[in-house]
């Protein structure tokens, strides 16, 4: 898939040789495209602290927190809230605008304690207690086992490091799915974050039009790329670090288009300044095996594990074909609020209906159509903060 990547950006490179796209208005703002998590947030005058987690199957996750906002620590405990990204994401994707825009910052401001979670194999939780990460068996996970073992282990550390049994949950795309495999699949989940708000809420994929996906699901790359023995999707990502900054400062109309086939358009208004800082610690990476479960996903039409084949499904499951996710069976203790839009092609209109409807009703306390909003607006747009955080920060008002 590395190839694809600089396919398409030797092809828009080209493209911009031809057409008036270079923006000179473009910076490097003080560099955080080049700085690390915490250098970034410490640079807009907020505290941060970098944290990591073991799972029961090995797995060490980065997480980052931000204690309390500008106006200071108090003597009061601060509730925790804990953010999860979505698919070649990370924690990163929460502090990407401006701190009177990002969600982070504006929730440590409202006098919460903000948690952001990393999933195994992204740039910050390449590490396990057992296996290298140039290991093949440590690129073996999907976003079953983000559900099965990051979400619980991440909350469950949260909890421990700050005396609170409880905490609200927020996830943006992939942050969703494996919220609902988690709560379905971990009984003390729906008592350790009762609050599931939803952005892009993912389930069934049926309609799924992100040209990215859709492509390696309909020519059935994912296949290739396991049958040539590729195991990390984008390797070594941090590699492309600094060709991609200047490539993107040189061309942001380019650096959109790499941006969005990977992880869809967006439709809210973008801080195209900001391009740099996306591309400085965007795609975050992760595993072959987990592009190819969200791919045999769009192809199955369903909701379901990954699928081995035959025979590895009789091994792991004890039947030939993956079980299926059956999301009336989430805990209906747990309420949740959806957040979806109308042009998003990842979390489909129809297939958020149908996931909507699964739902156990007394679950779904809202759901908020955004009609213009796409999958990367609920993290990034910059009228988000206007528009939806706004309503999050009243639903945990009111549930904490």
């Amino acid at each position: 898939i590395s190839k694809v990547i600089i396919f398409v950006i030797v092809a828009t490179t080209l493209l911009c040789l031809v057409t008036p796209c270079i923006n000179a208005t473009m910076i490097r703002h003080g560099g955080d495209d080049l700085k690390t998590f915490v250098e970034i947030v410490n640079g807009h005058g907020y505290p941060c602290e970098q944290h990591y987690a073991t799972t029961e199957d090995g797995y060490i996750l980065g997480l980052f927190r931000i204690p309390y906002g500008r106006s200071g620590p108090s003597n009061q405990t601060r509730q925790p809230v804990l953010l999860q990204h979505g698919l070649l994401d990370s924690s990163i994707t929460w502090i990407i605008n401006e701190p009177s825009e990002s969600l982070a910052y504006i929730l440590a401001d409202a006098g919460y304690d903000v948690w952001m979670g990393n999933n195994r194999g992204n740039t910050y939780s390449t590490n396990h207690t057992t296996i290298p990460v140039t290991d093949k068996r440590f690129w073996e996970f999907s976003f079953d086992h983000m559900g099965w073992y990051d979400l619980p282990t991440t909350v469950n550390y949260v909890r421990l490091a700050t005396s609170y049994n409880s905490m609200p949950y927020i996830g943006h795309s992939e942050g969703t799915i494996q919220a609902f495999i988690g709560y379905m699949h971990n009984e003390s989940l729906a008592e350790w974050a009762p609050l599931f708000l939803a952005l892009g809420p993912v389930g069934n994929v049926t309609h799924i039009s992100n040209n990215g996906l859709r492509l390696l699901a309909d020519l059935r790359a994912d296949d290739l790329l396991a049958l040539f023995g590729e195991e990390r999707f984008l390797p070594t990502p941090e590699k492309l670090r600094t060709t991609f900054v200047d490539f993107c400062i040189a061309c942001d109309e380019c650096c959109a288009t790499v941006i969005e086939f990977l992880c869809g358009p967006h439709r809210g208004a973008f801080n195209d300044s900001r391009m740099p800082v996306v591309s400085g610690h965007e795609p975050a990476g992760t595993s072959v095996q987990n592009i190819r479960h969200w791919a045999q996903d769009v192809r199955s039409k369903q909701f379901q594990m990954f699928d081995y084949g035959p025979l590895g499904n009789y091994d792991h499951y004890k039947q030939l074909k993956p079980p299926v996710y059956d999301v009336s069976k989430f805990p209906s203790s747990v309420k949740v609020a959806l957040f979806s839009g109308g042009l998003d092609e990842l979390a489909d209109p129809v297939d958020v209906a149908d996931l909507v409807a699964q739902l156990p009703q007394q679950s779904v306390i809202d759901w908020q159509k955004i009609p213009d909003y796409a999958h990367l607006d609920y993290v990034w747009a910059l009228d988000a903060h206007e528009i939806i955080y706004p309503v999050l920060i009243q639903l945990i008002q009111q549930s904490f």
